[in-house]
């Protein structure tokens, strides 16, 4: 029987539409990998998401050898897939070119009262 995630819990906004998801970490063939997900159970949903003891939301790619969710896992749908927003990144400002500070010519100092400089002068 598959569950519902807590309705507020984990959830954030995306940059790019602002649709509300879940970041998930991967397991399996994903493992290690940050996946975001939307923040509602989609029937569609080709992932396995359920949290762990501590809170953290840990997901599954549904495959050939467990097609089907199971206990205490609900379908996700990956964000990536249903975003509306822009493909591109963000425009960034234009590179503003940071004028480097001049070199400063090495000083050299002068000795301490009652040493040689280099030199033996």
């Amino acid at each position: 029987m598959p569950t519902v995630p807590h309705p507020t819990q984990g959830v954030t906004n995306c940059t790019r539409c602002g649709a509300q998801i879940r970041w998930a970490t991967g397991t399996g063939s994903l493992k290690g990998r940050r996946i975001p997900l939307n923040a509602l159970p989609s029937p569609a949903g080709g992932y396995a998401a359920h949290t762990t003891g501590l809170g953290g939301l840990v997901v599954r790619q549904l495959d050939a050898e467990r097609p089907d969710v199971e206990l205490l896992e609900w379908k996700a749908l990956a964000h990536w897939d249903s975003c509306t927003g822009n493909n591109q990144q963000a425009a960034s400002p234009p590179a503003v070119p940071r004028s480097r500070p001049a070199r400063r010519r090495p000083t050299v100092q002068p000795p301490l009262f009652g040493q040689q400089n280099r030199w033996g002068r």
